[in-house]
């Protein structure tokens, strides 16, 4: 009776058990793999003009700046934008199936790790003889999970 308990005990599973086993193992790790981390919130910097003048930023676009501020996080150009995040400047590519903006820049740029969207509130201010308009805009900055890290309103400002 013992031989025949652990005989039982030990046998070996079907081949229908093995591929229920492993469809579970499987789902199980396509489950984790799908989980969205936490975001991971950002704090833009001001993009000074050592920046600009090192990275050769200079010519037609816009500049966002947060709430009252008027140090610019951010600079759209027509095919570029450039976000400066701990000390480093990280480069977008401009989205050109996305609203137009001044200057031939775009409402959406995307990065490696962060993509960005600029929406226009309302107009501020009337283009002046140097081709300048300003007017208030937000900001949305996502991961690669569309979870937003950085969002903000603030003043938005282009010129040649």
């Amino acid at each position: 009776m013992t031989a025949l308990l652990l005989a039982a005990c030990s046998r070996e599973p079907t081949a229908a058990e093995i591929e229920a086993q492993e469809r579970r193992d499987i789902a199980e790790v396509e489950a984790v793999q799908k989980q969205k981390p936490p975001p991971q919130m950002i704090a833009p910097e001001p993009i000074l003009y050592p920046d600009i003048e090192q990275n050769d930023l200079f010519g037609a676009g816009c500049a966002f700046a947060p709430g009252d501020s008027i140090g610019a996080v951010l600079l759209t150009r027509d095919k570029t934008a450039w976000m400066k995040v701990e000390g480093v400047l990280v480069r977008f590519a401009s989205d050109p199936g996305s609203a137009k903006m001044p200057l031939g820049t775009w409402s959406r740029y995307s990065g490696k790790e962060m993509a960005l969207a600029l929406t226009k509130a309302e107009a501020e201010g009337e283009p002046s003889g140097e081709e300048t308009t300003r007017w208030r805009g937000h900001l949305t900055v996502t991961d690669p999970f569309d979870q937003v890290i950085y969002d903000q309103q603030g003043l938005m400002q282009c010129g040649a």
